[in-house]
């Protein structure tokens, strides 16, 4: 999923075009959702320039900065909050003025199924509001994945209206919302004692955080194309596109992968054992012995190409060896240059 910002609402009369010179500025850099959502909103306006200091963010709560550059009836520095409702809202002194925060969100025209930040300075509140959009495709890899036999959950910081439209569209029954970074982690504990070791447990996810939980899991999937540095440091496995499809593809490559380490373990000790037993009763001659090892040798090599194959399709020793020879004509050419070149054929082929 990604996000665009729908409406900017001003809780206290306020330069929406400075609030969002402002929000552009603090999250210079970030590759969170919101982040990137802002950013594009604000392409091809012009816009103030704000100088930022002393930033800090606080995953799965907000930012914090000291600004300047606003109007000059504003002159000088100025702190100023961004993120959650909560957060900045725990910020303020009087209740009275959380209040009205609250009550401004709620009396949105986009009712509560948008995502909702808000960004304090001088006492002026702005509110955003974001829409949820579906990565093309996220459907579809939830019904496949269902469809392999697994389990599918949805831990999200969003609020529960947003959370549940999103996993309804999607066709995600169970659904976790308004989850911190810490409360992320503390699921995925839960379900890796539930489920067992031996199982597994795989989290998808992009976000700094998402991090603990990445790294929690037994494998962990994460879109590099926007992910913040910390989820991609602690990732076990990296989709370079923006694209939720390679999630099936890298669970199909997986137990593919683990089925041809099965059968060439299988096949090497199977020929090991035909050829070692008559040899040592003295049934077989030496050189034979010798054929019968390297045989076996050669078929685990022959099997263990098949794994250059598209997982979802059906297995072929033609389609096998003839990937087997691109990458052979591949690597050749790195080592001896593109004149070189090595043809390996099905014997029923050869003319």
């Amino acid at each position: 999923m990604w996000q665009e910002p729908r409406e900017e609402r001003c809780c206290n009369p306020t330069c929406e075009t400075e609030a969002l010179a402002i929000a552009v500025a603090m999250e210079q850099g970030a590759s969170h959702p919101i982040a990137r959502a802002v950013t594009d909103h604000s392409e091809g306006k012009v816009l103030p320039t704000i100088a930022v200091e002393d930033f800090e963010a606080f995953p799965g709560k907000g930012l914090e900065a000291t600004i300047t550059g606003l109007e000059p009836q504003n002159e000088g520095k100025h702190r100023a909050l961004l993120g959650s409702l909560d957060y900045v809202t725990s910020s303020m002194n009087l209740v009275s003025s959380s209040g009205k925060i609250l009550d401004a969100a709620r009396s949105s025209a986009y009712g509560n199924e948008l995502v909702r930040a808000a960004l304090s300075v001088n006492k002026k509140v702005t509110l955003f509001h974001f829409e949820d959009k579906l990565r093309p495709g996220a459907a579809e890899v939830v019904a496949s994945l269902k469809k392999a036999g697994m389990r599918i959950l949805m831990l999200t910081g969003d609020h529960a209206s947003s959370a549940n439209r999103v996993a309804k569209a999607v066709g995600i029954e169970e659904v976790h919302f308004g989850m911190k970074p810490e409360d992320k982690l503390h699921r995925i504990k839960l379900m890796s004692r539930e489920s067992g070791v031996s199982r597994g447990l795989i989290m998808v996810g992009d976000g700094v955080n998402d991090a603990p939980a990445l790294a929690a899991a037994t494998v962990g999937i994460v879109l590099a194309y926007y992910a913040s540095a910390t989820a991609v440091a602690v990732a076990d496995v990296l989709l370079l596109q923006d694209n939720i499809d390679g999630v099936p593809f890298v669970i199909a490559k997986a137990r593919q992968t683990t089925s041809l380490v099965k059968q060439s373990v299988g096949l090497a000790l199977s020929c090991i054992f035909i050829a070692a037993l008559p040899s040592v009763l003295g049934f077989l001659p030496l050189w034979l012995t010798v054929l019968l090892h390297e045989g076996g040798t050669l078929l685990v090599c022959l099997n263990s190409a098949r794994a250059l194959n598209d997982p979802s399709d059906s297995w072929n020793w033609q389609g096998s060896l003839e990937n087997l020879n691109a990458a052979v004509k591949t690597l050749t050419s790195l080592f001896h240059g593109p004149q070189s070149a090595v043809r390996v054929q099905p014997a029923g082929s050869m003319s």
